[in-house]
């Protein structure tokens, strides 16, 4: 339970109030000793559970609301997360009602996953104890500038900090997932009730009412780009579709479009039609089960943005997301994208990796050392949040793990038994600060 998620204080009441009162219970209370004694055990575990739990996101930390949003950058307080263009600049705005750039790291409940890791930090040194890892992670975060958990996080840990939730609606079309990706006929009755039951099933996994709660992502990586599909996945959208039954609701359509364009029929352009049919769908669906939530979209893969496909997008959704690929900041892509959309834009998930003594096969764009990649992520914060649009960075994975029998490293912020990485963690650090003290003052300069 966290404190700011209650109505058990008013701003008059700096302590929490439940325990206090229990407390004047307790005192006034001595003439039946039995209950003096249970009551003030009750008391102090309240009093002391309270105070844990209404720790901010930044401590001892002047400038920062309860969030680690901006007192400097003031918008409306709302109660939930929403948006915000102050001084000329995009902001998420906290529901204190202060600017907020989103800084953090993805799957961090991976945790208590480990996959095909040879060690088990949540289990073998944390007694399998979540409330130990979030205390854990709650330190880490404090100490780096992290103020928000990114997609792939625990339950319990979205009680403590800002959190993205996630879903998959569209079905099995992420680009990573290569020969196993399945594009669905999203002009069927059967795919639309199979979308709605996914983002049903996400409300169920999220606690809606939660001011914690920032935003939505849909689907990662969506595998649009027809060239790049083609070579990762071994087909296309457009090869499902024409793979279809004749009288199937896809093929139908198919048909349709070509006799209407003739010769002039493009697969690029029905591949406008297919994004049309399934964001006009999930849209309203994620508005009508997520109605106080910003929606963050599809995670679009940065080195190949669909710019048609993301024009049919817009309607529905509220950022843009991207997971670039490239450890130098996308500087023109990212201003295309923006004078393209006029939307703010979120770094999802991205990293620049490292060889270990152990692996030379490490997910993400390898750099020489630890030094490397601590310049390419002081010049990509330093650059990304220069500019007007960018409203968050979210690093990829919080602890080491593994793919393809330990072969392949998707490298994290800790060692797979829980030790950081010092050097990566301080220049991480460093450079989140740097972001943070250039707003800290009311001025983005």
């Amino acid at each position: 339970m966290t404190l700011r998620n209650t109505n058990f204080n008013t701003p008059e009441e700096p302590f929490p109030a439940l325990p206090i009162r229990l407390v004047f219970l307790c005192v006034n209370s001595f003439h039946r000793p039995g209950l003096v004694l249970k009551t003030a055990i009750i008391a102090l575990f309240l009093l002391i559970a309270a105070a844990l739990n209404a720790e901010d996101v930044f401590p001892a930390k002047p400038g920062f609301d309860k969030y680690g949003g901006y007192l400097a950058w003031k918008g409306a307080a709302t109660g939930r997360f929403h948006l915000e263009t102050i001084g000329g600049r995009h902001f998420l705005i906290t529901p204190d009602g202060h600017g907020f750039l989103s800084h953090g790291v993805t799957h961090t409940r991976g945790l208590g996953i480990p996959e095909e890791s040879r060690y088990d930090f949540l289990k073998q040194s944390l007694d399998g104890d979540w409330d130990k890892a979030n205390a854990n992670l709650q330190s880490n975060f404090s100490k780096w500038g992290y103020n928000s958990l990114g997609y792939g996080s625990h339950h319990t840990t979205r009680k403590l900090l800002p959190h993205f939730a996630s879903c998959q609606p569209s079905g099995k079309v992420s680009s990573w997932m290569g020969k196993a990706v399945e594009f669905p006929d999203v002009f069927s009755e059967s795919w639309k009730q199979q979308a709605r039951k996914a983002l049903e099933q996400a409300a169920k996994n999220y606690d809606l009412t939660s001011p914690n709660l920032i935003g939505i992502y849909w689907n990662d990586m969506p595998a649009w780009d027809l060239k790049r599909a083609k070579h990762q996945n071994g087909k296309t959208w457009m090869d499902a579709i024409r793979a279809l039954p004749e009288d199937s609701p896809g093929k139908q359509r198919y048909q349709q479009f070509l006799k209407e364009n003739g010769a002039q029929a493009k697969d690029e352009d029905f591949l406008v039609l297919i994004a049309r049919e399934v964001y006009s769908h999930i849209g309203p669906i994620t508005r009508e089960l997520f109605p106080d939530t910003l929606v963050f979209g599809q995670r679009y893969a940065g080195a190949a943005l669909p710019w048609k496909v993301i024009q049919e997008a817009l309607p529905y959704i509220d950022v843009v997301s991207v997971q670039p690929n490239a450890a130098n900041y996308p500087a023109e892509k990212f201003e295309q994208l923006y004078k393209a959309t006029g939307k703010p834009v979120m770094i999802c998930d991205h990293q620049s990796s490292f060889n270990t003594s152990e692996h030379s096969n490490v997910m993400w764009h390898t750099l020489p050392d630890i030094v490397s990649v601590g310049r390419a992520h002081a010049t990509y914060m330093e650059q990304g949040f220069a500019t007007p649009f960018l409203i968050g960075y979210n690093r990829c994975q919080y602890i080491d793990r593994y793919k393809g029998g330990q072969k392949i490293l998707k490298q994290g912020m800790l060692q797979v038994d829980g030790v950081p990485y010092e050097e990566l963690v301080k220049s991480v650090q460093t450079n989140t600060w740097r972001v943070h003290q250039r707003f800290l003052s009311g001025s983005a300069k």
